[in-house]
């Protein structure tokens, strides 16, 4: 498991379905980021980031790279595949965020690769859903939470978890690229799981939300609260914004135009999990891994 100072962690346990035991470690900043009684909320905010190209925009959030020897700037960024695929070039800007006593906090555009000069792509996609993950590395002064593998749910957790319509949701993202202030911080929203039924999964992999979501939210990890423990459980990520087209007509013009439903969908964190599954397992494009990801997994598997 990568070490940390002892102050910028805090380790609890959960049992999920299987009678396991998850050590979720919820590493609470690069190196020193003090942040006192900090609430899965927060922990959610300081674990997204804004994810620019000239071309296009998303969101991203972090979590924690299990590799043997990795450093606590060692991350995997996730996010929407579509953000990177449309995307331009070999790079994208993921927006950072720093502080210190004098200024406070501020953003930092961190360069990070997405193809190689070949134009071959550096991220690993789901084969059927809108999912991406990307190793990277950030710069030690950069501030920032990267959750545990445990923190994203298996079918069998969301499960467990009571993931069901009605269930209060909340989100993080970057609507029309708009942020919360000039640090970068995304903007935090509430929901509600407005579909029904969730599982299996397989059949119903999109499901709705009563949030409004769009252009810029795409990647935006969404979330649950878990009893006694201020690590968010991360049930899906946006992937869609739901509109309906209109259409005014006179006798002299026509005018179509699209209507917000103040619906979004999200891709549920199975498919989270499964593409986890590729990268850190080695597994091929549509095979099957059920055992729970967890930050030390890797390690234990060596």
């Amino acid at each position: 498991m990568n070490t940390f100072n002892q102050k910028a962690k805090r380790i609890r346990h959960t049992r999920f379905s299987q009678n396991r035991t998850w050590i979720t470690l919820v590493a609470v900043g690069c190196w020193a980021l003090s942040v006192s009684a900090q609430t899965p909320e927060e922990n959610l905010i300081h674990a997204t980031f804004k994810i620019f190209n000239v071309t296009n925009a998303g969101t991203g959030f972090l979590l924690l790279d299990p590799a043997p020897g990795a450093s606590p700037t060692n991350v995997i960024l996730v996010t929407a595949a579509h953000v990177f695929t449309r995307a331009a070039g070999e790079y994208i800007q993921l927006i950072c965020r720093t502080e210190d006593e004098t200024d406070g906090w501020k953003r930092y555009d961190h360069k990070i690769a997405i193809r190689d000069i070949n134009t071959n792509a550096l991220w690993t996609a789901h084969h059927t859903q809108d999912v991406a993950v990307l190793r990277c590395t950030l710069p030690p002064h950069v501030k920032f939470s990267a959750l545990p593998l445990s923190a994203i749910a298996t079918e069998a957790g969301a499960k467990e978890a009571g993931l069901t319509a009605g269930t209060r949701l909340f989100y993080a993202g970057f609507p029309h690229r708009l942020e919360s202030n000039s640090a970068a911080f995304p903007l935090l929203r509430d929901a509600m799981v407005t579909a029904f039924p969730l599982f299996p999964v397989s059949r119903y992999p999109t499901p709705f939300m009563t949030a409004p979501t769009f252009a810029g939210d795409s990647g935006a990890p969404v979330a649950m609260r878990q009893p006694d423990t201020a690590t968010p459980l991360v049930v899906g990520l946006v992937v869609t914004r739901t509109r309906k087209t209109e259409k005014l007509s006179t006798d002299e013009f026509s005018i179509q135009f699209k209507r917000d439903l103040n619906l979004g969908s999200f891709v549920q964190a199975e498919f989270i999990h499964e593409t986890l599954n590729i990268l850190l397992r080695g597994l091929k494009v549509g095979d099957k891994d059920t055992r729970p990801l967890t930050d030390d997994n890797e390690k234990e598997e060596q």
